[in-house]
C-alpha cells in the first residue's frame, strides 16, 4: 500500500477475501432446488443487460515471492462475449477477452497475450462468464455449488472437474442483490497463490464505444 494508511473502504476490501473463504468453509450447501432457482433467476436478470461497466480492485498474492500486488481498474463488458479489463496507472494496461482471442496493450506495446495456454485462456473465459454470462456454462468445466446465508445472499464455489485444464484450483464468487453486478471473485490457484477481485458500483446498459472493445489482434 506504499506506506500510506488504509481508508475505511480499503480496510473493508481487505476483509472480503477472508469473508469469502469463511463463507465457503463454514456455510452449508444450498439445497439443489435453491441452487437451480438461483441460476435461473440470475440468467433472467442478465438477459436484459447489454453492457456492464464499473470499477474494481485487483489484489494478486504470490506466495513464492511473498509478494502482494494491488491494482485498480475499470471493467467493460459487452454481452454476450466481450470483456475489456483496464488497469489504471501506475499499471496502465488493458486486456481484452473477445471471441477472436486474448490481447493486451500497455506502455511498451500491444498484441496477443504471449504464452497463453489452455489453463490461462480457460480461467479468463470463466471469469468473463462469472462477470456477465450464463453461470450454467461453468458446469462444463466445474462442479458448482451454492453456499447459503441467512440474508439470502448466495456465495458460489466452483471446483474444476477431473481432467479439466485450468489455472484455478477453486473459484469463489458472490453477486449483488440485483443478480447482475459482481461483488467479489476469489481465484485460488494454490495454497499461497490467489487473485482477489472486489467490485464497486456497476452501470448497466450504458453506451459503449465499439472502438474500446476492438482488441489489437
Amino acid at each position: 500500500m506504499r506506506g500510506r494508511r488504509l481508508g475505511r473502504r480499503e480496510a473493508l476490501l481487505g476483509l472480503s477475501s477472508a469473508w469469502l473463504c469463511t463463507r465457503a468453509a463454514d456455510a452449508e450447501d444450498c439445497p439443489a432446488e435453491r441452487l437451480e432457482m438461483n441460476l435461473v433467476d440470475i440468467a433472467a436478470a442478465r438477459a436484459s443487460v447489454t453492457t456492464l461497466t464499473g470499477p474494481f480492485v485487483q489484489e494478486r498474492r504470490i506466495g513464492l515471492l511473498s509478494a502482494k500486488v494491488r491494482s485498480t481498474g475499470i471493467l467493460t463488458l459487452v454481452r454476450p462475449d466481450s470483456l475489456r479489463w483496464e488497469l489504471l496507472p501506475p499499471d496502465e494496461a488493458v486486456y481484452w477477452v473477445v471471441p477472436e482471442g486474448l490481447a493486451y496493450q500497455n506502455r511498451t506495446g500491444r498484441g496477443r497475450v504471449p504464452g497463453v495456454g489452455d489453463k490461462i485462456a480457460g480461467i479468463l473465459q470463466d471469469t468473463r462468464i462469472i462477470l456477465g454470462g450464463d453461470l450454467g456454462h461453468l458446469r462444463a468445466r466445474y462442479s458448482l455449488r451454492g453456499l447459503c446465508s441467512d440474508n439470502h445472499t448466495v456465495v458460489f464455489e466452483a471446483v474444476p472437474r477431473p481432467g479439466q485444464a485450468t489455472a484455478a484450483a477453486k473459484i469463489i464468487f458472490s453477486l449483488e442483490s440485483d443478480l447482475v453486478s459482481p461483488r467479489n471473485v476469489l481465484i485460488v490457484e494454490g495454497p499461497r497463490d490467489q487473485t482477489e477481485l472486489t467490485f464497486g458500483p456497476m452501470q448497466k446498459n450504458t453506451p459503449v464505444d465499439p472502438r474500446k472493445m476492438r482488441a489489437p489482434l
